[in-house]
């Protein structure tokens, strides 16, 4: 198996792209693989010396977010394999989509709605049909930028009247509240200055978020799930499932984004581990990670959302996967490398 690996020789990587754990593992394998640039024009030439692609395209770019699934999806109809598949990316960074698939096949989510007319909205509004407090996603972006918790009915109208009749509000990530909560989940001198040294980092992102449009015509409300001061990211990759705890930043009901993990495989029930394996297997996924709240009062796990990129790092260093029948087993879970395993003839 010859594999091509999207990535532009020179430029800079992301400190969570997978392109140095997929070469990584094709050179230990003695892999044949190529670094290619699927931007040039002569793409699907390209494509056609391989018999498999490996893509880890970011929700921050532009120019990926609108063309790599369909090169992705032509690769796919040339004969090779790929990830992301069909099934890991068309629902990738918008979670109205995700919550379709997933309200879809029955997967374990919390009551969810989305409005496209302000007058639908308000209805509900008048009427008492909204409970509050309630959480207001845009479709967009990660590290719980783009999450409000709405607490009235008339703030939430405010927030309707932006989105559906008004301006709408920018997809970009805000360098401020980066920052603060940075400084506020930092618990010592070293893990602020590990953050600190990430600051251009953020700052190629926020660059490459700036040129998307702004988000408007909708509003997508999910029920607000009362937790334990902490969500978790639950990772399937074929018949192994593994993952992390993140502890809700102080003050604030979100969790994600704060850099802060842990991992305790007490908080992986068997309800968890199974409902994780059974939504994957219904979306016929390869690799995908969940983010689940606990409800502190059913015990109950809810999916709040879906990606098939992650921090893959920060889950191998649980050192560990439960199997199917939730048995456990003290091998780190190393995503990237388990795609290729899985893709091998």
């Amino acid at each position: 198996m010859r594999i091509a690996i999207v990535y532009t020789k020179g430029s800079v990587m992301h400190s969570t792209s997978w392109v140095k754990p997929w070469t990584d593992y094709c050179e230990a394998k003695g892999i044949e693989y190529d670094h290619v640039n699927l931007w040039e024009e002569n793409a699907v030439d390209i494509l056609k010396n391989f018999d498999a692609v490996l893509w880890h395209f970011g929700l921050y770019n532009l120019r990926a977010m609108t063309f790599a699934r369909s090169i992705l999806y032509t690769a796919k109809m040339m004969g090779l394999k790929v990830f992301p598949d069909f099934n890991e990316s068309w629902h990738f960074d918008d979670k109205v989509a995700e919550m379709y698939a997933l309200k879809a096949v029955g997967a374990p989510i919390p009551d969810s709605s989305v409005y496209y007319s302000y007058s639908s909205l308000e209805k509900d509004v008048n009427s008492g049909k909204i409970a509050f407090p309630i959480v207001a996603k845009l479709r967009t972006g990660s590290g719980s930028h783009n999450v409000k918790l709405i607490k009235t009915g008339r703030d939430l109208l405010s927030y309707g009247r932006t989105m559906l009749k008004g301006e709408g509000f920018k997809a970009a990530p805000s360098l401020i509240y980066k920052a603060s909560s940075n400084i506020r989940s930092s618990h010592n001198w070293g893990d602020f200055i590990n953050k600190f040294h990430r600051i251009p980092e953020f700052l190629r992102t926020l660059k490459g978020a700036k040129q998307f449009p702004r988000e408007k015509g909708y509003v997508y409300l999910q029920e607000f799930i009362p937790n334990e001061g902490y969500d978790m990211k639950v990772v399937v990759v074929g018949n192994k499932c593994s993952g992390l705890i993140r502890p809700v930043r102080s003050h604030d009901f979100r969790a994600s984004g704060s850099g802060e993990v842990y991992f305790d495989k007490k908080y992986f029930t068997p309800e968890i581990i199974r409902s994780a394996f059974e939504t994957t297997d219904k979306l016929g996924m390869q690799c995908i990670g969940y983010d689940y709240v606990v409800n502190k009062d059913t015990g109950e796990g809810k999916i709040i959302e879906m990606s098939y990129g992650f921090a893959h790092a920060a889950v191998m260093a649980s050192n560990g996967y439960f199997d199917r029948d939730c048995v456990w087993h003290e091998e780190p879970l190393n995503a990237p490398a388990e795609i290729i395993k899985n893709m091998a003839p």
